[in-house]
């Protein structure tokens, strides 16, 4: 552990060191930003654009801003807030420049995204397709699990073995090939390897959570290849506290005599700030409409407690934190069958802004999480899981030269994984990793906007057992085209090259797994994965009708599945299989679109749709989800909103299936929800009382990428209420 603590001090450093940009005597440029109904929006991003540089800082808890010491001369001034549409305008600065109101307007689909390139973002003006849950929309889709709660997003879907290890599925990509973040940090758990084991994470804690779809290598390596999920909180404050803020959810379901609830405050004096938090959820079995589920009971808690300095010019801070979770899985080994996940987290970041010279900006975050599980069969302890990583990112912005700005990067992972008892797949694997990266963006007109970028990447692996050590080197690249059609209209187009080096799982895992309900054999000859993907993305923002149209094509060479050997292990009574590759295609679409038909009447829309092949072999991909449609209509006045939505999914007969092994088809489906929520406001207090009814008819449904769907079916008819007090 001392040595974790002296490379995070290292990394700190790095921004404490830099010097912040020496600014020209002049004038201050200040002001308020708020919102259309003239409420303060704090945390707003303010940047005073000019050909030498740009400055930015965050509007406080009243929505105040303030430059200082800013030269007379022409400027843009760009804002931009979680929730709303960005604004840039231009700006003269005089020896005398009045105070400035910046009115902000609302973009629920739009939302400001920090997971997709090294600067925050609109979704609007993002170069890959996102999605972005918070607010009352986050209150109306909140449920027990981050798999649940994204379920209904486009391009999302949900992969389980039971309610408690839920995790979501990306354009039908799974596994190591979706990474799933904490604020910008691994989790540090083992969801991606093994169906039964869940993500550590109470999403009623979140403030927001953002999705990624597509590849997002550049910035975050192999395991994002089909992209990412990113929990946003405020474990460490990151802007000046000058009075205390927090939130408190607290959420019921019916189906499975669920009750949840997560609270934080933060809280500051000059420059420093702290923040503390906790959460728990506790559910037992769950309802089907043909009767409970055994031993699907989900119970997790989480405590943890972040200081910070903060100034104009950036942040350095920490936080630490541990979860513990315990939840059944059906049916296996006589339906006993348990997990206990923990983990240990700490986190260190800042942040340094407004530098002199080349570089701009500095950004730093560093991660430790100390994980266990334990598999018990009733109390028993049969299997025993560690995985200990520590992953650092370092962000250089650099100056604008001519057209062109962006960033360079560096970043390290390290992770020590074992397991004992019953279940021991491998021996003991040391696995470290490095990567550069290069991201930059170049303006060719007001209108147009090109991204590229490179990334380079080193792993190594080193198991026990007189196993084979591997070395991976592999490089990605990406190229991506923004044009701004009008101010109402962006299209965006993408093109990648992603690598993803074999997980170790794939490559040195042997024996029985019942948590993917195979045989698993590695392969330890296994090759680099080399994905070519393209997407191109169409959006607008009228008064009348918003939406996002999205087509994406992803070829990866050497892609590796479990290939099943058409045979049941006579034993275990599981399908036999070995790790190998093929090359194989995917592509789809995924709309969505809200069209303003009244003040206060709207109607909502969507389809995805993924076709998976391994071309090699001629069969369908494993476990690709089916086509799904969705519609709504909602009434919206003020702060009020009220609907119904319906869930269209169609039968998937397209399966994976060698000799009668393997998958089974899965019937169609069509389910319905009503939902309301009202936001209301008293003193510094705003609340938000949001229920949901979820499955209104009661459908008998099962869930393609559920590993029991043969043996049980979803969630019934499901009864939810949420509550959400925010005060600053």
């Amino acid at each position: 552990m001392t040595s974790t603590i002296r490379l995070s001090a290292l990394l700190c450093l790095l921004c404490l060191s830099a010097r912040p940009a020496i600014a020209q005597q002049g004038t201050a440029v200040s002001g308020t930003v708020v919102d259309s109904a003239g409420k303060a929006v704090a945390g707003a991003a303010v940047v005073l654009e000019s050909t030498t540089g740009n400055r930015e800082v965050r509007s406080g808890s009243e929505g105040k801003f303030s430059i200082s010491n800013v030269a007379p001369g022409a400027y843009h001034l760009s804002v931009q807030a979680d929730g709303f549409v960005p604004t840039r305008s231009e700006l003269t600065v005089t020896t005398s420049t009045a105070p400035i109101e910046v009115k902000l307007t609302s973009a629920p689909h739009f939302r400001v995204v920090v997971s997709v390139s090294p600067d925050a973002r609109s979704a609007f003006d993002s170069y890959q397709p996102t999605s972005v849950l918070g607010g009352q929309e986050l209150a109306t889709s909140l449920k027990g699990t981050l798999g649940a709660t994204l379920d209904t997003e486009p391009g999302v879907a949900t992969r389980s073995f039971g309610p408690g290890p839920a995790r979501p599925v990306i354009r039908g990509l799974d596994g190591d090939r979706v990474l799933v973040l904490e604020n910008g940090n691994r989790m540090g758990d083992l969801s991606s390897q093994s169906g039964d084991h869940g993500v550590n994470v109470n999403p009623a804690s979140a403030q927001k959570i953002e999705v990624v779809r597509g590849p997002a290598t550049l910035l975050y390596g192999a395991n994002a290849i089909g992209g990412l999920v990113n929990v946003i909180t405020n474990a460490i404050p990151t802007t000046i506290v000058t009075r205390p803020s927090g939130n408190l959810t607290f959420d019921l379901g019916s189906a499975a005599g669920e009750g949840g609830g997560a609270g934080d405050v933060t809280v500051g004096r000059g420059n420093f700030a702290a923040h503390f938090g906790g959460s728990g959820r506790r559910a037992g079995d769950f309802t089907a409409p043909d009767g409970s589920v055994p031993n699907s009971f989900n119970r997790a808690g989480f405590i943890e407690g972040g200081v910070s300095h903060v100034s104009e010019n950036g942040y350095i801070g920490s936080s630490f934190g541990y979860d513990r979770t315990r939840y059944g899985i059906p049916f296996v080994e006589d339906g006993e069958t348990n997990l206990n996940p923990r983990r240990r987290i700490f986190d260190a970041r800042a942040e340094r802004r407004n530098l002199d010279g080349f570089i701009s900006s500095v950004r730093v975050s560093f991660g430790v999480r100390r994980y266990q599980h334990d598999e018990l069969d009733g109390e028993d302890v049969a299997t025993s899981f560690t995985n200990n990583t520590i992953d650092a990112l370092v962000l250089a912005n650099h100056r604008q030269s001519g057209r062109l700005r962006g960033t360079i990067g560096a970043s390290l992972l390290t992770r020590s994984f074992d397991v004992v008892g019953e279940e021991t797949l491998s021996p003991p694997v040391d696995q470290k990793g490095f990567a550069a990266l290069l991201y930059e963006e170049a303006g060719l007109t007001p209108r147009l906007t090109l991204q590229f970028g490179g990334r380079f990447d080193h792993t190594d692996f080193n198991p026990g057992g007189g196993l084979t050590a591997r070395t991976f080197t592999s490089g990605s690249g990406s190229v991506g085209l923004l044009v701004k059609a009008n101010d109402q209209t962006t299209v965006a187009f993408s093109l990648a090259s992603a690598s993803r080096n074999p997980a170790l799982e794939e490559l040195y895992f042997h024996g029985p797994h019942p948590g993917n309900a195979v045989i698993e054999n590695g392969n330890e000859a296994l090759l680099t994965e080399r994905a070519t993907g393209f997407d191109t993305s169409v959006r607008w923002q009228a008064a009348r009708v918003t939406g996002e149209v999205t087509y994406f094509f992803n070829q990866i060479d050497n892609f590796i599945f479990r290939e099943l050997t058409g045979t049941i292990d006579p034993v275990d009574d599981l399908p036999d299989s070995v790790f190998t590759q093929g090359d194989a295609r995917l592509q789809g679409i995924e709309s969505h679109v809200d069209i303003h038909a009244h003040e206060m009447l709207w109607f909502e829309g969507g389809l995805d749709y993924v076709r998976g092949q391994l071309t090699v072999a001629g069969q369908p991909l494993p476990r690709m989800p089916p086509l799904r449609g969705r519609v709504g209509v909602r009434f919206q006045r003020n702060a009020f909103q009220a609907g119904v939505d319906g869930v269209f999914t169609a039968a998937q007969d397209r399966i994976y299936n060698v000799d009668g092994v393997g998958e089974t088809p899965t019937a169609g489906y069509n389910l319905a929800k009503i939902f309301a929520a009202y936001s209301f406001t008293r003193g510094v207090t705003t609340s938000t009382i949001a229920v949901h009814f979820d499955n209104v008819g009661n459908v008998l449904y099962h869930n393609h990428l559920n590993y029991l769907k043969d043996l049980a079916p979803e969630v019934g008819r499901d009864f939810r209420v949420t509550y959400t007090v925010n005060f600053r």
